[in-house]
């Protein structure tokens, strides 16, 4: 019976409020009395004022539907949506919509919450609410406040306006220019859905492989009314090493996915050129810690950290200093040695800087202190350079790859001149009356160009056979970087130390992602990431084993250390004990693939190509040159 009583109870509050409501919009707020309501829903003074104070606390039941829709919507993980902007401005139109129908309403009680305490105060929390939430996906307090701010100065235009106009419209209108703003560029846009131009398309491209490479290369030329193409990727989902999926409510990756000198990344430069949106967050270098000889001192990430480190003593700190400052310059000497190993075998440093170089290349490049001094002079000349002049150097963006390569799939079907063809592998490519016929297990389809998006040992091996192949030859045996990853998703925060522990006696890292990115855990929780890097020269399959096996202790034993309680707080784990992060180490012996290959007739793009950068960058950089040599091509044809 008591739970019949507050159920009537709430329809007849929901009753009053509705009825109060209606009058404030037909009337206006000021011209509607408490008496006005009691008659118009024929109840008593008594049972008004039993639900309410008075009448002005019937508009708070307006910030608190806002709020509601606001915290639905921040519940949403990054993985779901198609991109930060979209996401967000769905949120801001939404609300534009609750209170389109109230112009009147909406003005007296913007009027009201300058008098009005509890007004004023519900007016604070809604926009506090919509600051810190929107601040949880755009953590840049400037750009979210321009965000808010226009939010709010468009209805307080909108609704002192009164004169029928469409407010979703008007809003729409308003963050185009704000999102403009926030991209930092003054490029005019073309609209996102177009009309499909008239006329012949010039031009059928087909890329292989869908994974970042794949769909950056894909993404540039959907911009090309003259191109039309097809994505093949061989498995079930596209983004490669860089798919990303949830479990328990964490999201994992395959491997790390940090960008270093983000400021300076290729990414940045498709954020602007592609029109993509998302946020990132800088690790926090003062909690970022090296263990040597079992004590931890500060990584010597910049000068802050290098005065405070223990690995180097006051002279080989200068001495270090140099050695950043003539990277700084351009002009440090290890540019003209073939490897680090040659420039470490002449320098005359002790013996302390010369293990940090091994350590900083081992971290970066993701591979052994073995093979870090293998990595070619030049290649660690033109990084350091980069990362060391950056002012964000290492940083996650949030949600992870998803919010990368969903908006990059999104851009490509949006442009409704690609196909993007998922788990179909192409079989075999010939020639025949100036095309190239690819074959997949289903079809033959024709092309005018052919990119590979693909490791470049798969790109050898499916041109085995063909007059080609004797090209392809110096590049089939370049060996990739491989690491384990060790996942493990906790229910709760069991440690927060530090945000990243290198363990320089065995060679592996913790990370603790969600101390950067908090969107890839549920509320409470804690994901880290362990990495090792690997050897992979054993003498057979027994030692290989074995090597593993002591690979996954000694993880397991930094993860006891530094997280006490991580085995009895964890929901998630996974071990990936040969994880690729790059198709090709960047080492003396492995030669990377050119965009061009002379007597080749194709173009070539990802990490196993020469471009800019390491890991992804490299991915990124060699398919924006990819697509822009065909776009070039293009033009040369239809001039």
């Amino acid at each position: 019976m008591s739970r019949f009583m507050r159920a009537a109870t709430r329809k007849k509050r929901e009753h009053l409020l509705e009825v109060a409501i209606r009058l404030f919009i037909e009337r206006g707020y000021e011209q509607v009395s408490v008496d006005d309501i009691i008659a118009a829903t024929r109840t008593s003074k008594g049972t008004f004022y039993h639900y309410f104070k008075g009448k002005d606390e019937i508009l708070l039941d307006l910030p608190r539907k806002l709020i509601t829709i606001i915290q639905a919507w921040s519940e949403r993980k990054p993985t779901q949506v198609p991109s930060l902007e979209h996401h967000i401005n769905r949120l801001l139109l939404e609300l534009a919509e609750q209170v389109a129908p109230s112009a009147r309403l909406l003005r007296s009680w913007i009027a009201l919450s300058l008098q009005n305490d509890s007004l004023k105060s519900a007016m604070e929390k809604l926009q506090q609410t919509l600051y810190q939430s929107l601040l949880r996906w755009l953590p840049e307090p400037g750009k979210t406040n321009a965000l808010v701010s226009a939010f709010f100065g468009t209805l307080l235009l909108w609704c002192s306006r009164d004169d029928g106009s469409d407010l979703p419209a008007a809003m729409r209108s308003q963050l185009i220019w704000v999102w403009e703003g926030i991209r930092h560029t003054a490029e005019e846009r073309t609209a996102t859905l177009e009309e499909e131009p008239k006329g012949e398309f010039h031009m059928q491209v087909a890329i292989i492989g869908g994974g970042l490479a794949g769909l950056t290369a894909a993404a540039y030329l959907s911009e090309q009314a003259g191109i039309r193409g097809v994505l093949f990727e061989r498995s079930p989902q596209l983004g490669g090493r860089a798919f990303t999926y949830e479990k328990a409510g964490f999201t994992l990756n395959y491997g790390a996915h940090a960008i270093y000198g983000i400021d300076r990344h290729k990414l940045s430069v498709m954020e602007r050129e592609l029109g993509l949106s998302f946020s990132s967050k800088q690790v926090d270098k003062r909690h970022v810690m090296y263990a040597k000889n079992g004590q931890l001192t500060p990584a010597p990430l910049d000068f802050v950290n290098l005065l405070r480190t223990e690995l180097l003593n006051p002279m080989q700190k200068v001495r270090f200093v140099g050695e950043i400052s003539a990277i700084i310059a351009n002009i440090h000497n290890v540019r003209n040695y073939p490897t680090l190993g040659d420039y470490l075998a002449e320098s005359d440093a002790d013996e302390d800087v010369k293990e940090l170089w091994e350590h900083l290349v081992c971290s970066n490049f993701f591979i052994t202190p073995e093979e870090a001094r293998k990595v070619p002079g030049p290649v660690i000349s033109d990084y350091y350079h980069n990362l060391f002049l950056s002012s964000r150097p290492v940083n996650y963006v949030l949600g992870s790859w998803a919010v990368i390569t969903n908006q990059l799939k999104q851009k490509i079907e949006v442009s409704r001149r690609w196909d993007i063809a998922l788990q179909e592998g192409v079989e075999s490519i010939r020639y025949a009356d100036q095309q190239f016929i690819l074959k997949t297990k289903n079809r033959e389809v024709a092309f005018d160009r052919i990119i590979f998006a693909m490791p470049v040992q798969q790109v050898c091996k499916l041109l085995k056979g063909t007059p080609w192949e004797p090209f392809l030859a110096p590049y089939e045996n370049n060996t990739a970087t491989e690491v384990m990853v060790y996942d493990v998703g906790l229910k709760e925060v069991v440690a927060r130390p530090f945000s990243y522990i290198s363990d320089m006696d065995n060679k592996l890292f913790i990370s603790d992602v969600s101390a950067t990115d908090h969107t890839l855990v549920p509320e409470g929780g804690q994901l880290l990431q362990g990495i090792a890097y690997l050897n992979d020269a054993f003498a057979d399959e027994t030692e290989r084993k074995a090597y593993l096996d002591k690979k996954t202790q000694q993880m397991e034993a930094l993860f006891d250390r530094y997280y006490p309680g991580w085995r009895e707080a964890t929901e998630v784990k996974r071990v990936s004990k040969k994880a690729m992060v790059a198709s090709v180490k960047n080492i003396a012996g492995n030669r990377l693939l050119p965009i061009r290959l002379e007597s080749v007739p194709f173009h070539f793009c990802g990490d196993g190509c020469q471009g800019k950068g390491e890991l992804a960058e490299r991915a990124f950089s060699t398919a924006r040159q990819a697509a822009k040599a065909i776009i070039d091509e293009l033009a040369a044809v239809t001039v």
